[in-house]
This record gives C-alpha cells, sequence and structure tokens, in this order.
C-alpha cells in the first residue's frame, strides 16, 4: 500500500513539474515574440573600410550602442555593407551612423575615415 501511495506522489510530483515547466517555457516564447516585433534591421553602407581590422572596429563600435542586438558584416569591400539589429525605442539610425563615423581609424587613431553612404 505504501509502495502505492509513493507512486501517486511521485506521478502527481512529475505532473505538476511539468506543466509549471511548460508554463516557463510560453511565457518565455511569449517575451521573445515581443522583443523580436520590436526589432528592427537595416542594412549600412560605410565607405573607407580598408582592412578586416576597421571592420572590427566599426562592428564593435556599433555594437556598443545602446539598443543594437547585433551587428554584422554582410558584403566587404572598399564600401562594406552591415546588417544592424536594434530596438527602434531604444536607438536610432541616426546613432547608428554616428557610431559608424565616429569610429578611430586603425591605422590612424586621431582620423575618422568611415563614412556612411546613404
Amino acid at each position: 500500500m505504501r509502495a502505492i501511495k509513493g507512486f501517486f506522489l511521485l506521478f502527481g510530483l512529475f505532473c505538476f513539474s511539468a506543466t509549471a515547466s511548460f508554463a516557463q517555457t510560453s511565457a518565455a516564447t511569449a517575451e521573445t515574440q515581443e522583443v523580436l516585433e520590436e526589432a528592427k534591421t537595416i542594412k549600412v553602407k560605410v565607405k573607407g573600410v580598408g582592412c578586416s581590422r576597421d571592420i572590427k572596429a566599426i562592428l564593435n563600435n556599433v555594437g556598443s550602442v545602446i539598443g543594437v542586438r547585433t551587428c554584422e558584416t554582410v558584403k566587404k569591400g572598399a564600401t562594406t555593407t552591415f546588417s544592424v539589429t536594434f530596438n527602434p525605442s531604444v536607438a536610432s539610425e541616426k546613432a547608428i551612423y554616428s557610431a559608424v563615423e565616429a569610429t578611430p581609424g586603425c591605422s590612424n587613431q586621431t582620423a575618422r575615415p568611415y563614412k556612411v553612404k546613404l
């Protein structure tokens, strides 16, 4: 008789924890969906990029803007294209463009060689 009571107790505990876990997963999915709806992705074309250190410096500088979620290189070349995903209620396109143009050059730290191509 004790074994049967123990079994039902464990089974009930398992069902309760599975339900609680499912509820947490559903809440996390709703939060993720809300975050994704707020996100905006833009393509930023930048002139003056000469090497991979330039790209890394721009990625770091744009990534440090509050509200920017991701910054990735899409196309490398004389005019390099970056894909930037950000929360428009926190960051603006103008702030992202300013961060790009405020990035110091890798060979001359006082120069600001990068220009956003609109």
